[in-house]
């Protein structure tokens, strides 16, 4: 008599895998319409790749709100394996089509880093490493670098929240600094004397202003509270305000470690050096785990922490 098959030798039931790029997309940007515009469809095709995912997997991945889209537990833990997976597989991808080819390292780091203090120095790395190639996402955004297949990135952050697994580069500090050209007009005896030159400042938006600010330093120097004689000057990006001050637009509160390079260049000049005030904030390296021993991806992280142990000293 024959017996039925034991559940542990069951065949299991396949799912079809074309609705997995749109179930990622859509499990990434918590949007239908996001995912269609990355993945150039329309919204109504993301749609029906994922109720037709949900009939398949027997369970309903995401909780359809009037103004919003969550993922249920169901839908959360099949991101983590679609995100693994496909990641696994544009890699190998990569890695076939680059065969031969230049290695590709991608970074991402916020604007001000990447003009001020990282693009001077791709020139040395590309004499050294000729056949790596590196790509830059220079966005103020924090990207999830295995969702986004990047390498490596350079995040400025709160010192007590620095991320798992990150390397310090440098401990942020910041000091008024000035065209030498500007300060010759005038001698300063004082902190409070700064304000006869417009005091360029960063707008309240920027992440960092409740330390970063002239408030906050004059504060610091024991200068009490300062009206600015000659106005102020408000930017949206720490590298407008440095390149304001070495255009001689008036003084800059400039932290590390682009206050090392200017001062080390003699572009900018700090009248009081010794009034150097800690930031609460630290420049650190992040490597993707799924990319770290590669050997491009080593090299570079290499360089980088060289180049920050050669950090100009700041003299009192």
């Amino acid at each position: 008599m024959a017996t039925s098959a034991s559940t542990g030798n069951r065949r299991r039931r396949p799912i079809g895998l074309a609705a997995l790029r749109g179930f990622e997309a859509a499990a990434r940007l918590l949007s239908f319409t996001a995912a269609a515009a990355e993945l150039n469809l329309t919204q109504s095709s993301i749609s029906r790749q994922i109720a037709a995912l949900e009939r398949q997997v027997g369970r309903p991945l995401f909780v359809r709100k009037t103004r919003a889209l969550a993922l249920t537990a169901a839908g959360a833990q099949l991101q983590r394996a679609v995100r693994q997976a496909l990641a696994a597989i544009d890699q190998s991808v990569d890695e076939i089509r680059g065969a031969g080819s230049a290695r590709r390292m991608t970074l991402t780091t916020y604007a001000s880093f990447a003009s001020l203090w990282l693009v001077p120095r791709l020139a040395a790395f590309q004499r050294r490493y000729p056949d790596i190639e590196i790509r830059i996402d220079a966005s103020d955004r924090v990207l999830d670098l295995q969702a986004e297949d990047i390498d490596v990135a350079i995040r400025w952050t709160p010192a007590g929240a620095m991320p798992e697994q990150a390397a310090l580069l440098i401990d942020d500090m910041v000091a008024p600094a000035i065209s030498p050209h500007l300060l010759q007009s005038a001698s300063l005896r004082k902190p409070a004397d700064l304000a006869r030159w417009p005091l360029l400042d960063l707008d309240d938006s920027v992440v960092g202003t409740e330390r970063l600010n002239w408030a906050a330093w004059f504060d610091f120097a024991k200068a009490g509270s300062v009206a600015p004689a000659a106005g102020r000057l408000v930017f949206s990006f720490v590298d407008q305000a440095v390149q304001a001050a070495i255009r001689g637009q008036g003084v800059a509160l400039v932290r590390s470690p682009f206050l090392q390079d200017c001062v080390a260049s003699g572009d900018l000049v700090m009248p009081f050096p010794r009034l150097r005030m800690p930031v609460g904030y630290r420049h650190v390296l992040v490597v993707n785990p799924a990319r770290a021993r590669r050997p491009h991806v080593e090299a570079f992280c290499g360089w980088l922490l060289e180049q920050f142990q050669r950090v100009p000293q700041l003299v009192d």
